[in-house]
């Protein structure tokens, strides 16, 4: 019995710590700082887009476009040019859709670009966008992006 209360303690407290851990990440950072807090947030939303999207390929593929032209649609509105930028990301994403946590870091082969500025991108994208996809447990995505978005659907 004591064991079995140690082990359930250890791994509340574990959990614990990794909530805190992930809870004090910046929404947005870039990618390769604070690799503890990273580490935590990747074990919290463990959960790829793709599992909450039952496995189907084109139906993440299109979630992440459309979020993708999401994103270059608010950057034309608020007149924020990220043409030319190639960005690594990592997005988290509550069970709700909404956006927790936005890590990137800028390709070599990016055009330059103030990062403070689009962190400030991402942060201000973070509050005005959910993606439309919903969850019991929190998800995440890693990829690459680059703008302009040149991907369409082609429907057969």
């Amino acid at each position: 019995m004591k064991v079995l209360l140690s082990l359930i303690l250890g791994t509340t407290l574990f959990a614990s710590s990794l909530l805190a851990q992930s809870e004090e990440m910046p929404a947005v950072f870039k990618l390769g700082n604070n690799e503890q807090g990273y580490e935590a947030l990747t074990q919290a939303y463990s959960q790829t887009l793709l599992e909450v999207s039952n496995f189907d390929t084109q139906k993440a593929f299109d979630s992440w476009m459309d979020m993708m032209r999401e994103m270059e649609d608010y950057s034309k509105k608020i007149r924020f040019d990220i043409k030319g930028v190639k960005v690594w990301l990592h997005v988290f994403w509550n069970e709700d859709g909404s956006l927790s946590h936005v890590g990137y870091l800028l390709r070599p082969d990016s055009r330059n670009i103030d990062e403070l500025e689009m962190a400030a991108f991402f942060k201000t994208f973070m509050g005005r966008y959910k993606l439309p996809v919903t969850s019991s447990k929190k998800f995440s995505h890693y990829t690459g992006a680059n703008f302009p978005i040149y991907s369409e659907k082609v429907n057969n």
